[in-house]
């Protein structure tokens, strides 16, 4: 995961509503719990569906914390 600031100038990638409802989904450590759902290999649909979160949010937020998809 790399490591970014989270005060940086840039649009935020979801809106307040969506950052509430992820972290009800995904907990107090989001970045992390996403990265360990991508570690397990699961891809972002697989993702969504068990967290009920469309899977283009899933995609935003593993591109906009920097997560990779590896093999």
């Amino acid at each position: 995961m790399k490591r970014r600031s989270l005060f940086a100038n840039r649009s935020p990638a979801v809106s307040v509503e969506d950052a509430y409802r992820i972290l009800d989904a995904l907990g107090p450590m989001p970045a992390a719990a996403l990265a360990a759902m991508i570690d397990y290999g699961l891809s972002d649909d697989e993702i969504g569906r068990y967290y009920d979160l469309p899977h283009d949010m899933i995609t935003t937020l593993r591109e906009d914390w920097g997560i990779d998809v590896s093999p």
